[in-house]
C-alpha cells in the first residue's frame, strides 16, 4: 500500500510541466478546430439574425439588436448541445416571456427563434365565451367581435395584444357579424331574437339594439351609400338599416331563406343567396329596390364577390357547382363544377381567382377569375366550412370543421402550403391586417387560435 508521500510524488509527476505540455500539444489541434467550428457556428447564427433584424417591418431600432443577439445565442447554444423538441420549446417559451418583458417584440423574437433553430412556441388560443362562431375585424380600433353562439355575448379581442378586452351581452343566439368603417361600428346579428345589436368601435357601447326579420343569418356592409344589410332567413327578406341613425331603412322581400349576403361595390348591388328557391336576389344600393331574381343551381349557401372582373359567385351545395353572375347586366355567365356541397366561397383580387370550400368531398376548387375554368382542385381537411384570404401574403385559409385544422393554400400555385392543428370544431376564420394575423373560432373549445399569415404557425 503506498503511502501519502508516495501519492503525492506519483501526482507530481503526472503532472509537471514537460508532461503537461506533451498532453496540451496532442491535443492543441482539435482545441483548435473545435474552437473554430464554435466560433464559426454562432457567428453564422447571429449572421442570419441581423439579416431576419433588418429586414423586420417597422424597422428595429440598432441599439436593441445586442439583445436580439444575446436572445438567439442563448437559443443557439441549448440547441447545439442537443437539446430539442418540447425542451428547447419550453426553454425558448420561457426566455421569450423574459425578453418580452424587457420590450424586444414577441413577434420578432418568435421569427429569430423559428429561423435560427426551428423552434416554434405555439401561442395560447384565446379564452372566450361559450360556442365561438362568427367574427369580424375592426382595422380602424384594431378589435376583433367574436360572436358567442350559446352564450350571448360578444367577446372583444385587441388585435395587438390579443388578449380579451371587452366582453358585451348582445340578442340570443349571436351568429353573424359585419363592420362599418365609415362609422366606426361594429353589427352583430342575433338568430334566436331576431335583432342587430350595433356596437361602437372606439368605446364598445352598445349604440343600438334594431328590430329585424326572423332568424338574421348574415350581414354586410354597403360603402358607398352607408348602410348595413341583414339577410333573415326566417322571414325572407333583407332588413336595411341606416348606418349613421341605426334606423331600419325598408324591408326587401327576397327568395326562400337568404342564408347569405354580399355588396358589390363596382355596381353598386347587393346579393342574397337563397337556399330554398334555388336563386339570389339583386338589390339596388341606392334604391333598395329588388332588380333581379338570378336562377342558380341548387341550394345556394354562400356569395362572394370578385372586383376585378364585377363578376358574383354562388356556391351551390346541392348541385355541386358554382353560378357566375355579370356584375353589370345581372346574367349568368357560366355554371362551373366544384367538389361535393361547396359550403363557401371567396374570391382573392390579386390572383385573380375564387375558392370554394367543398365540404363534402374535403377539397377546396379553383376557379380561375378571367376564364371561369377550373385550374385546380387542392386536398384540405375534413368538411371544410368557410374560407378567408389574406392580401398580404396572398394566402387563402380553409376552417376544416371536421379534423379541427385549418389548411392554407398558396394563391400564385394553387399548393397546400400547411395543414395547422387549432381547436375543436374551427368554425369561422377572419385575417387581420394587424400583425398579419388569422384568428379561427372553435365552436367547442371556446377558444380563438391565431395563426401566423407569414409563417403558417400557431
Amino acid at each position: 500500500m503506498k503511502n501519502d508521500i508516495q501519492r503525492k510524488e506519483k501526482f507530481q509527476a503526472k503532472y509537471t510541466p514537460a508532461t503537461v505540455n506533451l498532453k496540451i500539444a496532442a491535443r492543441l489541434d482539435g482545441m483548435k478546430s473545435g474552437y473554430s467550428s464554435l466560433t464559426q457556428y454562432f457567428y453564422a447564427k447571429e449572421q442570419q439574425a441581423q439579416g431576419i433584424l433588418q429586414a423586420v417591418t417597422p424597422a428595429i431600432q440598432s441599439t436593441l439588436f445586442p439583445f436580439y443577439l444575446a436572445f438567439v445565442r442563448l437559443l443557439a447554444k441549448r440547441a447545439r448541445a442537443g437539446i430539442d423538441g418540447p425542451a428547447l420549446t419550453s426553454f425558448a417559451t420561457s426566455l421569450m416571456q423574459s425578453w418580452q418583458a424587457r420590450g424586444l417584440s414577441l413577434s420578432t423574437l418568435q421569427t429569430l427563434a423559428l429561423n435560427t433553430t426551428n423552434t416554434w412556441p405555439p401561442a395560447q388560443a384565446i379564452s372566450v365565451g361559450a360556442g365561438p362562431a362568427a367574427t369580424t375585424v375592426n382595422p380602424t380600433s384594431n378589435k376583433l367581435y367574436v360572436c358567442n353562439d350559446t352564450a350571448n355575448t360578444v367577446s372583444i379581442i385587441d388585435l395587438i395584444t390579443c388578449t380579451v378586452i371587452a366582453t358585451i351581452t348582445v340578442g340570443t343566439q349571436p351568429k353573424s357579424a359585419c363592420y362599418n368603417p365609415t362609422n366606426n361600428k361594429a353589427y352583430i346579428g342575433n338568430t334566436g331574437s331576431n335583432n342587430v345589436t350595433i356596437i361602437d368601435g372606439a368605446t364598445n357601447a352598445v349604440l343600438a339594439t334594431v328590430a329585424a326579420g326572423t332568424a338574421p343569418s348574415m350581414l354586410c356592409h354597403n360603402v358607398t351609400n352607408n348602410k348595413v344589410y341583414c339577410a333573415n332567413s326566417g322571414s325572407d327578406n333583407v332588413t336595411v338599416i341606416d348606418g349613421a341613425t341605426n334606423g331600419v331603412l325598408a324591408t326587401v322581400a327576397t327568395g326562400t331563406t337568404p342564408l347569405d349576403i354580399c355588396y358589390n361595390v363596382t355596381s353598386n348591388k347587393v346579393y342574397t343567396a337563397n337556399a330554398l328557391s334555388d336563386n339570389v336576389t339583386v338589390i339596388d344600393g341606392a334604391t333598395n329596390g329588388v332588380l333581379a331574381t338570378v336562377a342558380t343551381g341548387t341550394t345556394p349557401m354562400a356569395v362572394c364577390f370578385n372586383s376585378v372582373s364585377n363578376r358574383v359567385y354562388s356556391a351551390n351545395a346541392g348541385s355541386d357547382n358554382v353560378t357566375v353572375i355579370d356584375g353589370a347586366t345581372n346574367g349568368v355567365l357560366a355554371t362551373i363544377a366544384a367538389g361535393s356541397a361547396p359550403m363557401d366561397i371567396c374570391a382573392n383580387p390579386t390572383s385573380n381567382k375564387v375558392y370554394t370550400a367543398n365540404s363534402g368531398s374535403a377539397n377546396a376548387t379553383v376557379i380561375d377569375g378571367t376564364t371561369n375554368g377550373v385550374l385546380a382542385t387542392v386536398a384540405v381537411g375534413t368538411s371544410p366550412l368557410y374560407l378567408c384570404f389574406n392580401p398580404t401574403d396572398n394566402k387563402i385559409y380553409t376552417s376544416n370543421f371536421g379534423s379541427d385544422n385549418v389548411t392554407v393554400i398558396a394563391g400564385v400555385s394553387n399548393a397546400a402550403l400547411a395543414t395547422i392543428t387549432v381547436g375543436n370544431q374551427p368554425d369561422w376564420i377572419t385575417w387581420a391586417s394587424a400583425g398579419d394575423k388569422v384568428f379561427v373560432s372553435n365552436y367547442l373549445d371556446n377558444t380563438v387560435s391565431i395563426i401566423d399569415g407569414k409563417l403558417d404557425k400557431v
